[in-house]
């Protein structure tokens, strides 16, 4: 039995993980732990009876004990990396849900406790295992060398728009190398060129639910909208098959270089001009604690 946990109950995601996780044949979500930075004192042992969950934990160190691999879903991304870490030492998987982290820093403290300990870690955008992804690519033949994709989605620019880089980055793979910020009106418009030349365009916060590619070759355009309904299924398993020895292609890659690729997209919309990825400073990001701060408020509010 693979016996998962919860660490920070702050969105929809536990929930609905939990429920795909418990149906799937020897998996187990066991034990939880909530930093209570959007839900009250009491909410986690209401949420363990509600979900079937044996184990509610005081202190964060206190789940390694009860658990095989753990599920982060905080939405302070900036507490990401330090909520990861007991695990991470005890060399159990994570999944750290979208986005990863919010900071460069954060991008290097990660990719130095992976090297460092050899703990596997997945995590971003489930959307990077859309359906419609796998059937492109069946079609290579017949598109032919694609020189530029359009991806589209909604959401604001960073904590959801995400979703958008991370499905471009399911069909395009990673390798980005500088990015420009090109116009705005209601959507944010985004032009990310790779080192091979490739170009992403990137429509964040359009104003309608649904995400679509456009791929561009010497065949013609080739368009599909993405149907999210059985994303996660796709995604858990990913990180299941991961928790058993299996290597996940871009397990961690490609979401923290998605997250720096809107760290730049920031920064050239404040300064202009080509921002590359190799240059972003460390101290550069988004601020989890405030997007935090804005998220409890709104549930408060019944948002």
């Amino acid at each position: 039995m693979i016996r998962i946990g919860l660490v920070d109950l702050d969105t929809s995601h536990p929930k609905t993980f939990t429920k795909i996780l418990n149906g799937m044949p020897g998996v187990k979500v066991n034990a939880l732990w909530d930093g209570r930075d959007v839900w009250p004192e009491g909410y986690d042992e209401q949420f363990a009876r509600e979900n079937d969950i044996p184990h509610v934990c005081k202190k964060l160190e206190d789940m390694v004990e009860h658990v095989d691999a753990v599920m982060i879903h905080g939405v302070n991304w900036d507490k990401h990396v330090d909520r990861a870490y007991p695990f991470i030492e005890a060399k159990k998987p994570v999944l750290i849900d979208k986005p990863m982290v919010g900071k460069v820093r954060d991008i290097y403290s990660l990719l130095e406790l992976h090297m460092s300990h050899g703990t596997p870690i997945f995590g971003g955008s489930a959307l990077r295992y859309a359906q419609e992804i796998p059937m492109l690519r069946s079609q290579a033949d017949r598109i032919g060398e694609i020189s530029t994709v359009v991806a589209t989605g909604p959401g604001d620019f960073f904590s959801y728009g995400i979703h958008t880089t991370e499905l471009a980055q399911g069909m395009i793979g990673t390798g980005a190398n500088y990015v420009e910020y090109v116009a705005e009106n209601k959507s944010s418009f985004i032009a990310v060129t790779y080192h091979n030349g490739f170009v992403l365009m990137l429509q964040l916060q359009q104003p309608f639910h649904e995400w679509s590619m456009c791929l561009y070759s010497a065949t013609g355009m080739h368009t599909v909208r993405v149907d999210p309904s059985r994303i996660y299924e796709v995604f858990l398993q990913n990180f299941i098959d991961m928790v058993n020895g299996k290597e996940i292609p871009f397990a961690l890659e490609a979401p923290l270089e998605a997250v720096k690729i809107h760290i730049a997209a920031k920064l050239s919309r404040q300064h202009g001009g080509k921002i590359y990825l190799s240059e972003v400073p460390a101290e550069e990001g988004f601020d989890g604690a405030a997007y935090a701060a804005e998220y409890a408020a709104a549930k408060r509010r019944g948002a």
